[in-house]
Formats: structure tokens, C-alpha cells, sequence
């Protein structure tokens, strides 16, 4: 049986490395020549971010000094120096899939599709900086599901995780800690106290809408700037609608959605990359929303409710999306790019509620069953 059991994981394995492969070969050699690889061809080249202190605290200067060391390894040869990039966004989703013995609690041929949506596996198959955001996401998803099973030691690997994050995209850290801390106090000193829960996860949130309140004008100028940034490296391809005071608050809603899913219609209709981009963006919608399907709607008709997991996820989820909201919503391809930095995590963390919903059915079933036999 065991013998078997290998003989199944080699074999899921062997199958998504060349998954991994093909999307390697269509990166560099098809999807480089439709459209941009963003900075890959830029940080392989190496040379303009020589080494110092900032290649450990800055992500560009470390994309160029590492990149730069890889590109003369291969002498900057595309499909060759992304290799190592391949590889290492391979096997940090092995570890991730292993460590949570997912492939034991949900179907092994829908994780395998939700581990190898096209955009996701393009832009951690080239040196980018999403590959890091791939690690940093993969390392923390574990971290968040050791604080809600209650074991809430820090190891070097959490470290790694929260400083790769910090490196690569500090922003995101604040709504992260939030999560963890809220899932900390809630299960150490309110376990079972939902009420205290709810009044501490909505404590939480009036205090980042007030923060946000007092900085609003700060925000307000930042936010301002951002269209002409990306009209600058020259991929605005949407018209600036923060032209008024404040409009970034007033498109808020709308404008989180469009920054998460990408392309519009429209866009979808000009261009067959943003077709199957938008493709990707109606799967990962139509997956949260299965399973968020089958793991709540039977809680809530029972009245059998979690605020921890559900608060946590808001705070995590809605906080990243937030954050990302001015960095997608003036490109498509931006969008999609940069939400390969927080994907796997999302998705990650509700097939493991999922996982678990389902493991607990099927003790309930079974028990039933004895039950009705005894």
C-alpha cells in the first residue's frame, strides 16, 4: 500500500513538473515575443544594481544582482536562465501542497487545474519578482494554517516568509499580522466566546477605517499619482479616474473588483491574451465561489459558524485586494502580473477550509452510518 501511495505522488508530481515545463517553453519563447515579459529580460541582464546592503532590503536591487549573476551563468540566454526560477516556484508549491497534505483532502485532478492556471504558472516560470511573491505567499499560507490549528510557534522558515514579504511587498504585511494576531487572541483567550470574537474582528476593522480616515489625504495624493507612473513605463492603457478629490474612496468597491479580475470585456474582445486572462479571472471567481459554497452554506443553515477562520480570511483577503486596488486598475496586464503575488495564498487557504469541511463530513457520515447499523 505504501509503495503504491509513492507511486501516486511521484507520479502527480512528475506530471505537474512538466506542466511547469510547457509553461517555462511557452513563456519565454511564445509569450515573450506577443507581448512583454515586464523587467525579466531587464534584471538578466544584470549590471545596473551592483551589490551592497539595498540587495537585502530592496526587491529590485536584488532581482538585478541575483538575475545578473544568473544571466552571465547563462550568458542571458531566456529560456536557460529561467530555469532556476522554474524550479524554485516547483518545488515551493510541492512543499506547500505536501506540508498541508492537501492532496489527501481535496480531488487530486482539481488541485493539479488550481495549481497551474496559465497566467500564475507564466510569471513564476521567468526571474520575476512574482516568484519571490510565490514563496513569500507559500511560506505565510502554512503560517496562518499552524495559528488557526492552534500552533502558533514562529520558526526560521516563518521568518523567511515574513521577511521576503517585507522585501518584496511590505504593504500586505500589515493586513497579514492583523490576521495572524486576531487569530491568536480569538483562539487563546475567546475560544468559544463568539460574541467577543465578532466584537474583537470588528474592532479590528473600524480601527483600519479610521487609520485610513486620517491618512486619507496622503492616500488621496498617492493614489493621484499612480496613472501617470504607469502612463511613465508606458503601460497605462486606462483612462485616469482619479481626477477628483477623493476618487479613489468613490471607485473603491468597483475598483477592487476590476483590479482583481483584470481585463474587461472590452479588453477581452480587442485581444486574445486578455481572453484567456479573463478566462483565468472567471475560474479563480467561480472556484471561491464553490468553495465558499461548500464550506459556509451548509454552516449557516445549521448556525454552525466560525468567526475566527471567516474574520481572518476577510481581514487577509480584503486588506491585500485593497492594497492592490491602485496597482491594477489602470492596466490589465499589471492586474493580472501583480496579482501573482497573492493568489496562491488565497486559493491555498480556502482549499484548505474546504479540505477540511469535507474531512469532517465524511466522520460525520461515517458515524451516522455506524449509528444506524448499531
Amino acid at each position: 500500500m505504501m509503495s503504491v501511495y509513492r507511486h501516486k505522488i511521484s507520479s502527480f508530481w512528475l506530471c505537474y513538473f512538466f506542466i511547469r515545463l510547457f509553461y517555462l517553453l511557452f513563456a519565454t519563447q511564445i509569450f515573450a515575443r506577443l507581448t512583454t515579459l515586464g523587467d525579466t529580460e531587464w534584471y538578466l541582464a544584470g549590471g545596473q544594481r551592483p551589490f551592497s546592503l539595498m540587495t537585502f532590503h530592496n526587491s529590485t536591487y536584488f532581482m538585478h544582482f541575483f538575475g545578473g549573476v544568473i544571466g552571465a551563468i547563462f550568458r542571458r540566454n531566456l529560456l536557460l536562465s529561467s530555469i532556476p526560477a522554474m524550479l524554485i516556484s516547483f518545488f515551493i508549491t510541492k512543499w506547500v501542497i505536501e506540508k498541508l497534505e492537501l492532496r489527501k483532502r481535496v480531488n487530486n485532478v482539481f488541485l493539479m487545474a488550481m495549481i497551474s492556471l496559465p497566467n500564475f504558472s507564466i510569471w513564476t516560470s521567468v526571474w520575476s519578482k512574482e516568484v519571490f511573491g510565490l514563496v513569500f505567499s507559500s511560506i505565510i499560507v502554512v503560517t496562518i494554517i499552524n495559528f488557526l490549528n492552534g500552533k502558533y510557534e514562529i520558526k526560521i522558515i516563518d521568518i523567511v516568509g515574513m521577511y521576503i514579504c517585507l522585501v518584496f511587498k511590505p504593504q500586505y504585511l500589515p493586513f497579514i499580522l492583523q490576521g495572524l494576531i486576531f487569530i491568536y487572541i480569538a483562539r487563546e483567550y475567546m475560544n468559544r466566546k463568539t460574541i467577543e470574537q465578532v466584537i474583537l474582528g470588528l474592532t479590528i476593522l473600524l480601527t483600519n477605517i479610521l487609520f485610513l480616515y486620517i491618512i486619507r489625504d496622503t492616500v488621496n495624493m498617492y493614489a493621484g499619482r499612480m496613472h501617470g507612473y504607469f502612463v511613465f513605463y508606458g503601460a497605462g492603457t486606462r483612462e485616469n479616474i482619479f481626477l477628483e478629490d477623493y476618487d479613489f474612496f468613490r471607485h473603491l468597491p468597483r475598483g477592487m473588483f476590476v483590479a482583481f479580475f483584470g481585463p474587461t470585456l472590452g479588453e477581452m474582445r480587442d485581444s486574445p491574451l486578455h481572453v484567456i486572462a479573463g478566462i483565468e479571472s472567471l475560474s479563480i471567481i467561480f472556484l471561491f465561489l464553490y468553495l465558499l459554497k461548500y464550506t459556509y452554506a451548509d454552516g449557516f443553515f445549521n448556525f454552525r459558524f466560525s468567526p475566527v477562520v471567516t474574520i481572518s480570511y476577510l481581514i487577509i483577503f480584503i486588506g491585500i485586494c485593497f492594497i492592490h486596488y491602485p496597482f491594477g486598475i489602470f492596466n490589465p496586464g499589471a492586474a493580472i502580473r501583480y496579482r501573482t503575488n497573492f493568489i496562491f495564498l488565497f486559493i491555498v487557504l480556502l482549499l484548505y477550509l474546504y479540505g477540511q469541511r469535507q474531512k469532517y463530513y465524511l466522520i460525520g457520515k461515517k458515524l451516522r452510518l455506524r449509528t444506524q447499523k448499531g
